[in-house]
């Protein structure tokens, strides 16, 4: 990369329009005859509660509570209980994990939700009778128990599988849910910056899930708790052993009302702690405002503007600029050079580019020309049946054929394609929006790359610290996600890009989302970044052709229609769309 093009770092970008900020109350929003019939709605189920309340005999309701036969079941329902979500939990996650990464329509997903849903439709007696016939001694799996010495039906474990049955699928379809509401977007970053599928799953799908995990076991424990149908099928009522509260309940309403209506209170009160606690988010609104980004592509420059809470200040909030001094020098590894013949059949892509050790390639195109296919196979994020990535003397993708000796049939059947995975290219990626991942510090977010490769947690930490100060973001070190404006944001991906010491960097139209103000900051930034790196940026910008590009590919509908050093490009474009591109400057 020469000093002449680092120079050229400068950009035509229109600023970004902001929306103005929401002031208007929620309700105001709706007809009054629906807030009116909403809140007719609310005394309507308020009701049974009221009718509850005004049947209690309050002068006698601590004797009820205290009985001792009322706390004996109470102790086993919050036992049993809390042993049925950590059943469901074990069952329930794995199932849930499963669906959510299952494809929408697929024959598995279907069965699977079917199974699910099953115990939600079904009477409670309905599943006692079916856990009686599978776990009973005269059942499917009951004798086997048995001939090891274990009982199931009619014991405390009988009342654990049954509260099981009732609420395991409330932890999946809310962990589900929680799933694919925040997409793969996060755990392909993972994956690029070198994380495993386990390590991915522990360090960045599980902690985004935190929320709803909490939320669905909060409910799946409160539906235990409630479980009375399936229970005294499969369990009976025995005191102290399987007679939990709601059995309680259900045997003194014959003897003593009153002492039906206090266990039933209690049990109300229980009910409503749970269930406001499991949609008690407290600190969950900076992750949702994380996630939101993540979701919210397309959104414009806003997403740089001030917001409360969100340091800003002239220079993208980073007037201090990147750090200068010995800090800054880098110590330069050899780079690879990158061969590679893409074929994606479904996208209609089929290319063969090359770039030079130490270069960047800048591939420009119409939307839907494969740009960004490119860039996805590349990062191997696309599977392909056909084609070839060499990354210096690695092999990231080849196709192996049979000897063309063989029979056609056997030749085709013969034909296989070997595909490094993600996390083991060195290839980095990074697009429009930064994606940092909500639940770490900006400067977890950089060490990320470098504790994947092995460094200790203080290496990391320096190694972060040194690439956030190199990017102008080392004093937002300590700040999340939500709490720095977009353009730090952008500037802290890219030092976590660069800190994983990629072989292969790949920047999707990393400054589309940013203002006149930040893009052209960030534009000089990675152009004195990638300076002697191979780089393959996708772009519909002629000023970060300028900056940051060695040579420029032009891709139509799939195919590659013009690939030429920079200098030619410029002076003479490719007819059409590259043309217009050039002329628009």
């Amino acid at each position: 990369m020469t000093a002449a093009r680092r120079s050229r770092a400068g950009g035509s970008r229109l600023p970004g329009r902001r929306l103005p900020a929401a002031t208007t109350p929620a309700g105001s929003l709706l007809p009054r005859w629906l807030r009116a019939l909403g809140l007719a709605c609310v005394v309507v189920l308020a009701l049974p509660i009221v009718g509850l309340l005004s049947t209690v005999e309050w002068s006698t309701l601590g004797q009820s509570l205290t009985a001792p036969s009322a706390l004996i079941a109470l102790r086993l329902s919050l036992l049993t209980a809390l042993a049925a979500t950590v059943l469901s939990l074990l069952v329930g996650l794995p199932v849930a994990l499963l669906m959510a990464r299952a494809p929408t329509g697929s024959v598995l997903l279907r069965i699977t939700r079917t199974l699910v849903l099953l115990p939600l439709v079904l009477p409670p007696v309905v599943g006692g009778i079916a856990l009686l016939s599978t776990y009973g001694r005269r059942g499917m799996v009951g004798p086997w128990a048995s001939a090891l010495g274990v009982d199931i039906a009619f014991t405390t474990l009988a009342v654990v599988l049954a509260q099981t049955f009732v609420a395991a699928p409330f932890l999946i379809l809310t962990v589900e849910g929680a799933l694919r509401s925040h997409g793969t977007a996060y755990e392909a970053t993972a994956l690029t910056l070198g994380a495993g599928p386990t390590r991915t799953l522990a360090t960045v799908t599980l902690p985004l899930l935190a929320q709803g995990l909490g939320a669905g076991l909060v409910l799946t424990f409160a539906r235990a708790l409630g479980e009375f149908g399936a229970t005294i099928t499969f369990a009976g009522s025995l005191q102290g052993t399987t007679r939990t509260l709601p059995l309680e309940i259900y045997l003194a309403r014959e003897i003593d009302q009153d002492s039906a209506v206090a266990m039933s209170l209690l049990l109300v009160i229980v009910a409503a702690v749970i269930v406001a606690i499991a949609y008690r988010s407290p600190g969950a609104d900076g992750l949702r405002r994380s996630l939101g980004r993540a979701q919210s592509l397309g959104r414009a420059s806003s997403a740089d503007g001030p917001r409360d809470g969100v340091i800003d200040s002239p220079g993208d909030g980073c007037a201090d600029g990147p750090a200068k001094g010995p800090e800054h020098q880098r110590i330069e590894t050899p780079a690879p050079a990158l061969d590679a013949r893409i074929v994606v059949p479904e996208r209609g892509v089929d290319i063969t580019l090359a770039v030079p050790a130490g270069q960047t390639l800048a591939i420009v195109g119409p939307n839907g020309s494969g740009k960004s296919t490119v860039i996805e196979t590349l990062a191997g994020l696309v599977a392909t049946d056909e084609g070839h990535i060499q990354l210096g003397d690695d092999v990231l993708l080849e196709t192996v054929r049979a000897p063309e000796s063989q029979p056609l049939a056997a030749w085709a059947a013969a034909t296989t394609v070997r595909s490094l995975a993600p996390h083991r290219r060195r290839v980095a990626r990074l697009g429009q929006h930064p994606l940092l991942f909500p639940h770490l510090t900006l400067e977890g977010n950089a060490a990320f790359g470098p504790r994947v490769e092995g460094a200790g947690r203080v290496a990391a930490r320096g190694q972060a610290r040194t690439w956030l100060n190199r990017v102008g973001v080392g004093r937002l070190a300590d700040r999340r996600p939500h709490e720095v404006s977009g353009g730090q944001a952008q500037r802290a991906a890219i030092a976590r890009a660069l800190a994983a010491s990629p072989q292969l960097s790949l920047w999707d139209e990393p400054f589309a989302a940013l203002d006149v103000q930040s893009a052209p900051q960030l534009r000089e930034l990675l152009a004195r970044e990638l300076a002697g790196r191979t780089a393959v940026i996708v772009t519909h910008d002629l000023a970060d052709i300028r900056a940051l590009a060695d040579r420029v590919m032009v891709l139509e509908a799939g195919r590659v229609r013009q690939d030429v050093p920079l200098e030619e490009f410029l002076q003479h474009p490719a007819p059409g769309f590259a043309q217009h591109l050039v002329a628009s400057e």
